[in-house]
């Protein structure tokens, strides 16, 4: 028996038979609850999946298969096209964008490279100031200072090139895109400006040694001769060295852009070497023993006849004619020894 009003009784009666209920579709409030109980990643997931589609018919034919493939190598081809676009476009911008970083270094380095030159000038000319009085005070031990002939100047003018927009543009393949003659061409300045520089590096050396006498007196006129004459060698030594950096920037101003520039004998003022090829254009019989050193050199390094590199190459109508004496005296000496090298009996 079961008493009315218990509801916490079972119902031993039968089950209705529910089983068609899966079966039926969900009513609209249903359907919107189930909407309400999706989380919202379960929704991005959905989204952000690729949902390839399978033929809505059934390919049955050598027809619809080709087409079917044809379909999807024009899809592929359309895409590969649209990405190799972008990339290109994007290459060219990058490109671009090197190209007027480096067009913009270079022209500071350009203006830098003439401050360079005019201080080289400058710091030949300083440094036979400063020769000149140390001479002075040698042969005139004992001088005061304020009746020396001068006031020494120790300058330091060079400026290092800017290389910034080179350095990134070598780490990057920014440079594998761009044509290889203008890589040449960019990658030939910067190795000229840098070795320019390097060479720049014992003048600091030497002139760190000349100004050494500071750490004792600032009045040269109390050194001891022995100092002075040290200082003496110093400065020689330090003239050397900027004229081989002269000879450097001498180098770098042969580019299109760098120009004008002084000429090989100006950018050495106060340096005798051009009287010294003057006076050997006047005597071209010396040179003929000189000349045989330097072509059995050639031969021997390969039997490459090249132009003499030399001032000597300017030299007189004497000195060729005892060019040709001495190769007639050369090849008569190859018959009698045998001469391994054919190249150089031409003439």
């Amino acid at each position: 028996m079961i008493e009315e009003g218990d509801s916490s009784a079972a119902y031993q009666g039968p089950l209705p038979d529910n089983s068609s209920a899966a079966d039926l579709p969900p009513t609209a409030r249903e359907t919107i609850a189930g909407r309400v109980d999706s989380s919202p990643s379960d929704q991005d997931n959905s989204t952000s999946m690729l949902d390839v589609h399978a033929p809505h018919e059934a390919v049955r034919t050598w027809k619809d298969f080709l087409i079917h493939i044809a379909t999807i190598v024009i899809g592929l081809l359309i895409a590969v096209a649209l990405e190799q676009t972008v990339e290109f476009f994007h290459h060219r911008h990058e490109v671009a964008e090197t190209r007027a970083a480096l067009h913009e270094e270079m022209q500071n380095n350009i203006a830098l490279f003439h401050q360079n030159v005019e201080g080289h000038v400058m710091t030949m000319a300083y440094l036979h100031n400063n020769l000149r009085i140390f001479e002075y005070l040698r042969d005139h031990p004992g001088t005061p200072q304020d009746k020396l002939p001068g006031i020494l100047y120790w300058p330091i003018f060079t400026n290092r090139p800017q290389k910034a927009a080179w350095s990134t543009a070598e780490h990057t393949d920014v440079l594998s895109l761009m044509p290889r003659a203008e890589v040449r061409e960019t990658t030939d300045s910067y190795a000229k400006l840098d070795y320019a520089w390097e060479a720049y590096q014992p003048v600091i050396a030497s002139l760190t040694q000349c100004t050494t006498y500071f750490s004792q007196t600032p009045d040269i006129s109390t050194l001891a001769p022995a100092s002075i004459a040290g200082e003496i060698e110093i400065i020689k030594q330090t003239m050397a060295r900027e004229a081989v950096y002269g000879i450097t920037l001498s180098a770098v101003g042969r580019q299109a852009g760098f120009r004008p520039v002084p000429t090989w004998w100006q950018m050495l003022p106060y340096w005798t070497m051009q009287d010294y090829y003057r006076w050997a254009r006047q005597h071209p019989e010396i040179n003929m023993p000189s000349q045989m050193d330097i072509d059995q050199a050639r031969a021997f390094a390969g039997c490459h006849r090249r132009p003499v590199t030399l001032p000597l190459r300017h030299s007189l109508r004497q000195f060729r004619t005892a060019l040709r004496q001495n190769r007639k005296r050369r090849r008569s000496a190859d018959d009698d020894t045998g001469d391994w090298c054919p190249e150089s009996r031409r003439s």
